[in-house]
């Protein structure tokens, strides 16, 4: 009976070293075939993905999302005028992108740009030129998105317009965190629906799981625009030339004026210094219109239009602030965009006839 029972017990010790040698085997196997998986995973994120799914769709990686800065201060010189502090857009998104590819020295919190002036004056048009520099697709990128503050946002339903407004950019940025968002017309929102994505662009790691630090909110809005204006006025008596302009000039009264109107009033995004860089995009005087006309040409294959041409574009553009002193563009160069096809096609029927 006790051999019996000394059997019992060696059997059952066999048992216990097997099972714990199996289970400690099943364990080591699994950490090697979860490891192998990662790895795997992240080859198929890298190369691989890279040079197959990729090669045919748009992907978050450098080759859709080059950041080509000298191709925007290119663009910059060469089709924005009469926009001093423009400039400094590039110099703004170096060090945003720099920060994106320093993991050592990562950034802190969302690019947050506020670009604001009359309508006219370039401020959709430098916007286009940033996407156009910074993603492969420009415009067209999926990780481009636009929401526009007169159709997009129902006031009569505020937290319906802040869901929906979280919901698709968590989603953008889900999918890529270089992602671009832009709200126009903000002077049409109605106000606090910005408050809903203050988060995103505030000293935070990860909002819900996702991480905002590396994509950019860019926000246009003409609030500001006449206090813009009167400013550069006040800077002219002063002696300052345009040229010679600074961020400083402006961006206290743009300040004060946004949190009193449209979907920036009384927003915490103001309120608590999370807007990085407000710009301010100066009303153009004549020669600066001349120089989008002939751009304009140009884009329609006009190279050398006749001063007959030229004026009759001309001619659709007021002066202001007052008739006693016609010194800035009552509304940029955005009638140009319908007005100077108009005049080719006028000219050219005038031509054919003769």
């Amino acid at each position: 009976m006790v051999h019996m029972k000394i059997n019992y017990y060696i059997v059952f010790f066999v048992f216990v070293l097997s099972y714990n040698y199996v289970v400690s085997e099943f364990v080591t196997l699994t950490a090697i075939t979860a490891a192998a998986l990662a790895g795997a995973w992240f080859k198929w994120e890298t190369p691989i993905k890279d040079n197959t799914v990729c090669r045919y769709m748009e992907c978050c990686n450098d080759a859709y999302i080059p950041y080509d800065l000298e191709k925007l201060k290119e663009s910059f010189a060469q089709k924005m005028f009469g926009q001093p502090l423009v400039n400094e857009l590039v110099n703004i998104l170096s060090a945003h992108k720099a920060a994106v590819n320093d993991k050592s020295k990562p950034n802190k919190k969302a690019l947050v740009i506020s670009l604001h002036g009359l309508s006219g004056v370039g401020k959709n048009y430098a916007t286009s030129l940033i996407a156009e520099a910074v993603y492969k697709k420009g415009m067209e990128s999926k990780f481009v998105k636009m929401f526009m503050g007169s159709t997009d946002f129902d006031c009569e339903d505020v937290q319906k317009s802040q869901r929906e407004l979280v919901n698709k950019v968590n989603e953008m940025v889900k999918k890529c965190p270089k992602s671009l968002i832009i709200i126009d017309e903000i002077h049409h929102m109605c106000p606090s629906v910005l408050d809903a994505i203050k988060p995103m662009f505030d000293h935070y790691h990860a909002v819900d799981g996702v991480d905002f630090r590396n994509s950019i909110f860019i926000f246009i809005s003409n609030t500001g625009g006449k206090e813009i204006a009167d400013n550069l006025l006040d800077l002219y008596v002063e002696g300052v030339k345009r040229s010679d302009v600074e961020f400083y000039h402006f961006e206290p009264t743009i300040r004060r004026t946004a949190y009193h109107q449209g979907g920036f009033e009384k927003s915490i995004t103001i309120a608590q210094h999370l807007i990085d860089h407000y710009i301010p995009f100066l009303p153009l005087e004549q020669h600066h219109i001349e120089l989008c006309a002939l751009a304009e040409f140009r884009a329609h294959g006009i190279l050398q239009p006749t001063k007959e041409m030229l004026d009759d574009a001309l001619s659709v553009i007021t002066y202001g602030p007052t008739e006693s002193q016609p010194i800035f563009a009552n509304n940029g160069c955005k009638r140009f965009t319908r007005h100077i096809p108009y005049v080719i096609q006028k000219y050219k029927e005038k031509s054919s006839s003769k």
